[in-house]
C-alpha cells in the first residue's frame, strides 16, 4: 500500500460508496412492516377494541315483575301486586336485523386478526335514533287523586336492571337507554311509588324517540292485593 499513487486511493474510495450505495432496503421494509402489524396486533388483542355497533329500537315490551321482597326479583315476571310494590320492567330491542349488517360490517375489516385475540371480546350496542321521553298513563284509577286517563310519569322511579338500590326519577331511565348497552336491547324498571288503592290496575307506555316516533304498550290486568 506504500507505493500506491493518490490516484489509486480515489478510485478506492469511489468502489467503497459505490457498494453503500447499493445496500439493500429490503429488511428494512421488513421491519416497518412487522412493526405495524405489531400495533394492529396489540390493539387487536386490547379489551379496549370492542367493537360498537348501532341498534334502531323498534320494539317495546313492558312486563310486571316481583317487588315484594327486600330486592327486586327481576327474572320473575308476575301479573299480581302488592298495593305499595307495583314494578314493570320496560324492555326496548331492535328487531329489525339492522344491527346484524352493521356488526358483518365490523367483522369483516377485523376478520384476519379475530384468530388471534387473547379472549373473545363480545360487542357492545348503542341507539342511533335516541329516546327523549318515557310517558306512563294508568287506565284505571289508582286512588281518589290519581283517576283512570291520569300521566303518571311524575309518581314514577326509575333503575338500571343491574341496580336496584339507588333510584332515579324517569329522565335517568332516558339516559340509560341512550346508553351503550350489552346486547340488542335494553331493560329498565319502572316503580309507582304511590300506593294503589284499586284491586287492579293497567298502563299506557308511550316511549318517544328523537325521530318523532313512539313505541306504545298496553299492559295486561295487574290484580292487586293490599299490603
Amino acid at each position: 500500500m506504500r507505493g500506491k499513487s493518490p490516484a489509486f486511493y480515489n478510485t478506492d474510495c469511489m468502489y467503497l460508496k459505490k457498494k453503500e450505495k447499493i445496500k439493500p432496503v429490503f429488511p428494512k421494509v421488513i421491519i416497518i412492516l412487522a412493526m405495524g402489524f405489531g400495533f394492529k396486533l396489540f390493539f387487536s388483542c386490547s379489551p379496549y377494541s370492542q367493537s360498537l355497533i348501532e341498534i334502531n329500537y323498534n320494539h317495546i315490551r313492558v312486563e310486571g315483575i316481583d317487588n315484594s321482597g327486600r330486592f327486586m326479583d327481576y327474572y320473575n315476571t308476575t301479573d299480581t301486586f302488592y298495593s305499595d310494590a307495583v314494578a314493570l320492567k320496560l324492555t326496548l330491542s331492535d328487531t329489525s336485523m339492522f344491527y346484524a349488517v352493521s356488526y358483518l360490517s365490523n367483522a369483516l375489516q377485523a376478520f384476519s386478526f379475530w384468530a388471534v385475540r387473547a379472549d373473545d371480546i363480545s360487542p357492545a350496542f348503542i341507539p342511533r335514533i335516541k329516546v327523549t321521553g318515557i310517558k306512563v298513563t294508568t287506565l284505571l284509577d289508582i286512588n281518589d287523586s290519581i283517576k283512570a286517563g291520569d300521566d303518571i310519569s311524575g309518581h314514577i322511579l326509575s333503575s338500571s336492571s343491574d341496580n336496584f338500590v339507588m333510584y332515579h326519577n324517569i329522565e335517568h331511565a332516558v339516559s340509560w337507554l341512550n346508553g351503550i348497552q350489552n346486547y340488542e336491547n335494553s331493560s329498565i324498571v319502572l316503580i309507582l311509588k304511590t300506593s294503589v288503592k284499586n284491586t287492579t290496575a293497567r298502563f299506557d307506555i308511550v316511549v318517544t324517540l328523537e325521530n318523532g316516533d313512539e313505541l306504545l304498550f298496553t299492559t295486561s290486568v295487574f290484580s292487586i292485593i293490599e299490603s
